[in-house]
């Protein structure tokens, strides 16, 4: 007969595969510095958008581009909004212990989670009013000195650049999205 006392007590533990207190610390403020990372970078890519769209409407460079170019400026605001309301980096709260920890570290990846595979909405969707009015006139103003060959051309690049920009920023916080589900898991 099999000694069960001897099994049990020699049986492998999982003691290398448990997370830890200070492990799951450490993924939350590696976490919290990702999204602070992140949310800087488009911070400072929608205010280098606005200050270049409001220079060149003070300047007068294109007037009839001024009110798309103010939609979009309008866009950029809307997003950095949402991006500090629905994604700011939330501090992990120091007296949490155990499985506390864990389900503020799993609703916090949740959380971004969510905010990026939604991002088509509260991203994408504000700048496509002013885009589309500016591509609009694009296509339909035609510049005197230019050939309606090349101006075509133009158009047509202009577009296709629009839709692999968003295409990729879509597919961008789509992966982000994915990579935080599988963290979650």
């Amino acid at each position: 007969m099999t000694d069960f006392k001897f099994l049990w007590q020699n049986q492998p533990t999982e003691e290398n595969g448990m997370i830890t207190l200070s492990d799951i610390r450490e993924r939350a403020q590696a976490l919290q510095a990702r999204v602070r990372l992140r949310n800087g970078a488009l911070y400072l890519y929608s205010l280098a958008n606005i200050a270049i769209t409001l220079w060149l409407v003070s300047k007068g460079v294109s007037p009839r581009y001024t009110a798309p170019g103010l939609l979009i400026a309008a866009a950029h605001l809307f997003v950095i909004w949402q991006l500090w309301w629905r994604t700011n980096a939330r501090a992990f709260p120091p007296h949490l212990m155990g499985a506390a920890a864990l389900d503020y570290l799993r609703h916090e990846l949740t959380r971004q989670r969510d905010a990026l595979s939604g991002a088509w909405l509260w991203y994408v969707i504000p700048f496509m009013p002013g885009l589309v009015w500016e591509l609009w006139l694009r296509a339909t103003l035609h510049p005197a000195n230019l050939p309606p060959a090349i101006d075509r051309i133009m158009v047509l690049f202009l577009v296709l650049s629009a839709l692999f920009f968003w295409t990729a920023v879509l597919m961008t916080f789509q992966w982000g999205a994915a990579k935080l589900d599988i963290r979650i898991e």
